[in-house]
């Protein structure tokens, strides 16, 4: 006799059930009644985020294509200070500062500006525009330079503690123009009169640098201020090292 086995039953789908609307229709039909109440709306809102989009292109495109004249301009301009011509320097690093205050370029046509008015003896000049430059880019990797040239500006207008204030802002700073400013400091001290300071920084300058090539200068200064000069230090002795079993 063959076992009986249970049949699964099944779910008999009643005409009710048959009736009731899918559920992604529902969610289309519920989206397509919303799109026809608010259709004004979203058309507005639509047209409001293109010209959102295309307002923002057409900024950053304007301001990529300054970007790019200010450079050419900036170029055009340090060709000129290089080749010599100052004063076509000079009003095209004027203009360029004034046009473009908020870009590098423009900020930095304020430091080659005073160049240009160095060139042309115009130290107070100068002085106006590395102040100007010097309040915008005080972390600038120009700064010790800018304030060389401050000094240098002070110095020629016959400002002799300014000048040994910005030299002395400048000996802080590591690079090129250290050297020159430290021994900026002890010629405006020199200058004001103030002979044992300017001595107590020359014999600094030759302790912490005693091959520099500005030490024959140096020492002249401070024989000027009747200070001999001292024994220079012998030269560093190199051993050569020769390999095992050379002659």
């Amino acid at each position: 006799m063959r076992p009986r086995t249970q049949l699964a039953t099944r779910h008999k789908i009643s005409r009710k059930e048959l009736k009731q609307p899918d559920e992604f229709q529902s969610i289309f039909e519920t989206a397509g009644l919303f799109f026809e109440l608010h259709l004004t709306e979203v058309l507005l809102g639509a047209a409001v985020l293109v010209v959102t989009v295309a307002i923002a292109l057409g900024i950053f495109y304007y301001e990529a294509r300054r970007g790019h004249e200010a450079a050419a301009r900036f170029d055009a301009a340090m060709g000129e200070l290089e080749g010599g011509k100052y004063d076509v320097a000079e009003k095209a690093l004027l203009s360029l500062a004034a046009d473009e205050p908020h870009r590098a370029v423009g900020r930095l046509a304020n430091l080659y500006l005073a160049t240009a008015y160095l060139a042309q003896k115009q130290p107070a000049q100068a002085r106006d525009a590395l102040l100007r430059y010097l309040a915008k880019d005080d972390t600038s990797l120009f700064r010790d330079a800018a304030l060389d040239d401050l000094a240098v500006a002070y110095e020629e207008l016959g400002d002799y503690k300014q000048a040994e204030d910005a030299y002395r802002q400048a000996a802080k700073l590591e690079g090129p123009e250290q050297a020159r400013a430290q021994l900026g400091v002890a010629r405006m001290l020199q200058k004001q009169g103030k002979s044992a300071e300017a001595v107590s920084v020359y014999k600094d300058f030759l302790a912490q640098n005693p091959y520099a090539a500005e030490r024959p200068s140096v020492e002249e200064a401070l024989a000027q201020l009747g200070v001999g000069p001292e024994a220079a230090p012998s030269p560093p002795i190199v051993h050569v090292v020769k390999p095992a079993g050379s002659p």
